[in-house]
């Protein structure tokens, strides 16, 4: 990467060549603030929503923004700017203009970025506070990419994945998070909230009573139309069942393992 940026090399060659020599110096420290911000290659137009939704051309997209008209939208609730992305800007756009044709939303900003171009990451996470990544299968990604890029950013990040291996990967990346003050948050649905409730009233009983919880059962009902399986969610299932089969002894652990 430094290659490519060659008045970093340039000033960095002069440096060791005229060690000691003050100028030299800090023009090679002016540069390294400009290779570490990204400055240098950055396409970003300086434009920075509250939330930047990542993936939004699938069908997790298409249920998210359904959700965004229904709830978080509405007249009354907590006004925040967004903008959609994902690696085919057209296709984004395409999911946004059936979405929210004829609304207020209609000409919601469309950002491109793709795992293999780090710029493009970097430029995308620049103009957020927020990441909210549902591209997935999350295991058949290199997702890592967007959550370094979100913590060099101090940008937060948070995902709907289900997958223990995708959880795991990220927890490996929490110290870096904590340290740079940021929220990464994966697998924040599924049932992170019947879990979170069973814990709370668990903790409740044992505190009020003494008792320890054996066991429980949770019964959720919500409106709508039947459904049936996306093709994301069969894709995910497939990519679990293979990590099953040729994961490591502590990762087959964790996945049967309900407190994952």
């Amino acid at each position: 990467m430094m290659s490519r940026y060659q008045p970093l090399a340039q000033a960095l060659a002069k440096a060791d060549e005229d060690e000691g020599d003050v100028e030299a110096l800090a023009i090679l420290d002016d540069h390294w603030a400009r290779f570490m911000d990204f400055s240098w290659c950055s396409q970003w137009d300086g434009r920075k929503f509250d939330i930047v939704f990542y993936g939004a051309s699938g069908y997790q997209g298409y249920l998210m923004m359904q959700y965004l008209k229904r709830v978080a939208l509405k007249p009354g609730r907590e006004v925040f700017s967004f903008a959609l992305a994902g690696r085919s800007a057209t296709k984004v756009a395409e999911m946004r203009d059936r979405e929210f044709r004829g609304t207020p939303w209609e000409d919601t900003p469309v950002l491109s970025a793709s795992y293999d171009d780090v710029v493009s990451i970097i430029d995308l996470v620049k103009s957020a506070s927020v990441i909210v990544n549902v591209a997935g299968p999350y295991m058949l990604t290199e997702g890592e990419v967007l959550v370094d890029a979100c913590v060099w950013c101090k940008t937060d990040y948070v995902d709907v994945s289900i997958e223990v291996p995708w959880s795991l990967r990220v927890k490996e990346l929490h110290r870096y998070a904590v340290e740079a003050g940021v929220m990464v948050v994966p697998s924040c649905c599924g049932s992170a909230y019947s879990d979170l409730g069973v814990f709370l009233l668990a903790k409740k009983l044992q505190e009020d009573y003494g008792e320890a919880t054996r066991s429980a059962v949770c019964y959720c009902s919500g409106g709508g139309h039947a459904a049936g399986v996306s093709g994301g969610a069969l894709k995910s299932r497939a990519a679990l069942a293979s990590a099953a089969r040729g994961a490591s002894e502590e990762v087959s652990k964790a996945m049967l393992d309900p407190f994952s």
